[in-house]
């Protein structure tokens, strides 16, 4: 028998990526939109929950968007944090598998060598604190829980990075970067391929998932512009541009994932397949 696994958040790019490869999986996918499924609704979240009865619950529902979360705090909070904690309390009540998606942002970046999942986090914004307390609250409800924090997601769906960089050399606009911060570059495939692995096993806990190496954001850009063969205008920018603080080191470790001999591969390999896809697609080869 399928297992059924119920996607939160699926209209993003991670939620979208994961309902695209596990119905390529032999899996009953379950996936809600935003517009599908509130979680803010809690008594909605209770009869979709109770209908499907999922055995696997994919969290990817959240407010990501830093700067808008810095001036939006109860939102933030409501969606990140109370939200996580009644679906944590279902899934406890049935007996299912929780995976949550976290941040990078939950340490304060004062550092130089990379987060460990036993670190102790210090987030010095409101969209970092709120996924804090998600990840607290389900620790508290439940045991079945995969946490799963990662960084810089980029892939071919959703609005990220890599398309806002190509789509601004494209248009000789020029691009501005904070130069400063330095975290993982994380494929949004690579991402739902490991945590795919460990939502099948009883491995709980919490985890790092990004793509190995580091950069900065310039690095980053450099990068994509290259493989694009574009030319692109990089202006490095200071942090007075954004309205919330950003960790100026955000690299995580993956000691977790080690310790079940799963090794990410560079982000720069990630970044060629991801780029070598997008050519296939405008080519019309896919």
């Amino acid at each position: 028998m399928k297992k059924k696994v119920m996607i939160t958040g699926a209209g993003g790019q991670v939620g979208s990526q994961f309902s695209s490869v596990l119905n390529s999986l032999p899996y009953d996918v379950f996936s809600y939109t935003r517009e599908q499924l509130d979680l803010t609704n809690y008594n909605a979240v209770s009869q979709e929950v109770a209908r499907c009865h999922p055995d696997i619950i994919i969290n990817c529902a959240a407010l990501t968007d830093v700067d808008r979360a810095e001036h939006n705090e109860k939102q933030a909070y409501t969606i990140n944090a109370y939200a996580a904690k009644h679906l944590a309390d279902e899934a406890r009540q049935i007996g299912a598998k929780l995976v949550y998606l976290s941040t990078n942002y939950l340490f304060d970046g004062n550092g130089d060598v990379p987060y460990k999942e036993g670190d102790t986090p210090a987030p010095i914004n409101i969209y970092g604190q709120s996924k804090l307390l998600g990840e607290q609250f389900i620790k508290r409800a439940m045991k079945d829980y995969f946490i799963v924090r990662t960084s810089w997601i980029f892939g071919l769906t959703g609005k990220n990075f890599f398309h806002y960089v190509l789509a601004a050399s494209q248009q000789k606009l020029p691009i501005h970067i904070v130069g400063a911060q330095i975290s993982s570059p994380t494929y949004s495939d690579d991402l739902v391929s490991i945590t795919t692995k460990l939502m099948e096993t009883e491995n709980f806990g919490t985890y790092h998932v990004t793509n190995s190496g580091t950069c900065t954001r310039y690095e980053f850009a450099e990068a994509i512009l290259n493989l694009a063969n574009y030319e692109g205008i990089l202006q490095k920018v200071d942090t007075s541009s954004q309205s919330a603080m950003r960790p100026a080191f955000s690299v995580l470790a993956h000691q977790e994932l080690h310790s079940l001999r799963i090794k990410p591969r560079h982000w720069k390999e990630a970044l060629s397949d991801c780029m070598s896809l997008k050519s296939g697609v405008s080519d019309g080869k896919l």
